[in-house]
């Protein structure tokens, strides 16, 4: 299976450990493909993050509060390294061939950018309505999922809107449109969201009828006591007004959104549809990290080693004073209580005349990819500097000591 693209599974977590362990049982005894397992884990308190950091060669990022659906899946696509993505639920069982099956729907087809597989248990097309099986202890899954794909083996259907539970995609899609909008509160309209600027911007979804995942569905929801009802009406407007919809543009019956004309009708605009993976930037910093720039600069302050983190801001003014075509970004995590008020001090300390563009982005110190990903070079120096030296080079980033 070494021919096939190298894929990230990018897979939240939220407690619900039962399910997430039946999820990995499932992915190692099911995929021979290339793959990597990036986790985010959103503040579980059941032992789940516990069990992801003894599972091999895994990614574990570890957030002390919920960061939500698209929050904790722009952290995992931010982190991860393969040629090719799927977001994954954790309250999935994957089955025989299910990953090749997606692969393959991406490859038949020069438009297809997206595929998305069969399941049990999902609103829309995607969902097989009498499956074979007992769906709560499985009994019965692996064979039938096998008969059932095998009898399906190369089919394909082209579709506008797959549902966030599986979906695979080129890393060409999160290049070109980013990741999740985070206008959206935890839950509902966010692959929605995805999957039509997606298609604005020229990527086309599949179905993989010969594949097949079991889903058991909204089991975060039903561990949160959330509201589904109400979160899923409240994003539905949120969704329409990041659309440009009225009451008059839906279905009259269904109230479902005409997805057709949305896709067809609008052209891509990188300032309204690109989502950032990286942090939560300011305005500022998206526009000095996404806009037209030569080279940027980075500083990743470290909130245990102050010292360290004054040294390579002075190195980073130091060494681009009067530069115009150098962006410094300055990595601050939220929990940082020291770094702000330090890069004032180093600003303070040199010529305000001859400082570079400074901006600031806010994300968490736990892995410094996603903030590598825009940089030319990178300031380092404290007790990280060994650490990021080798991860910016493995990432082609050059390196800058403040020694």
């Amino acid at each position: 299976m070494s021919d096939r693209p190298s894929t990230s599974f990018v897979i939240l977590t939220r407690n619900q450990l039962d399910y997430t362990r039946r999820c990995v049982e499932g992915i190692q005894r099911h995929t021979p493909e290339p793959h990597e397992l990036v986790f985010v884990d959103n503040a579980s308190t059941d032992g789940t993050l516990e069990y992801l950091r003894s599972i091999p060669d895994a990614i574990v990022i570890d957030n002390d509060e919920n960061h939500g659906f698209g929050g904790g899946c722009n952290q995992g696509m931010a982190a991860s390294t393969g040629d090719r993505i799927l977001l994954l639920n954790n309250d999935v069982v994957p089955t025989h061939g299910w990953l090749g099956a997606l692969h393959d729907a991406i490859d038949a087809d020069p438009h297809v950018s997206l595929a998305g597989p069969r399941t049990n248990r999902i609103a829309g097309t995607q969902q097989v309505d009498d499956v074979g099986y007992d769906q709560e202890s499985l009994a019965g899954l692996d064979e039938w999922a096998q008969e059932w794909t095998t009898a399906r083996r190369g089919r394909r259907t082209p579709i506008l809107r797959l549902v966030g539970f599986c979906i695979l995609m080129e890393r060409a899609v999160v290049d070109r449109i980013g990741g999740f909008d985070l206008r959206y509160e935890i839950g509902n309209f966010e692959d929605d969201d995805l999957c039509l600027r997606a298609g604005v911007a020229g990527f086309g979804c599949s179905v993989a009828e010969d594949s097949f995942i079991h889903h058991f569905g909204s089991r975060t929801f039903a561990g949160e006591n959330i509201d589904f009802t109400s979160r899923m009406a409240e994003n539905y407007r949120r969704f329409m007004d990041a659309w440009g919809m009225t009451s008059a543009d839906l279905d009259p019956e269904t109230l479902a959104y005409p997805v057709q004309r949305l896709v067809t009708q609008t052209s891509f605009d990188r300032d309204r549809h690109f989502a950032p993976l990286v942090g939560v930037p300011d305005l500022g910093a998206r526009v000095a990290i996404d806009g037209a720039r030569d080279s940027v600069c980075v500083v990743c302050c470290d909130r245990i080693d102050p010292a360290g983190t004054r040294d390579a801001l002075d190195e980073a003014f130091d060494a681009h004073a009067g530069r115009e075509d150098v962006t410094v970004v300055v990595r601050i995590d939220p929990r940082d209580r020291s770094s702000m008020q330090l890069l004032e001090q180093s600003a303070d300390a040199h010529d305000a005349a001859g400082l570079p563009d400074v901006v600031v982005v806010q994300a968490r110190d736990d892995d410094d990819r996603p903030v590598l990903r825009v940089a030319d070079e990178v300031v380092v120096a404290g007790r990280q500097a060994w650490a990021r030296s080798l991860l910016a080079r493995r990432m082609g980033v050059a390196v800058r000591s403040a020694y």
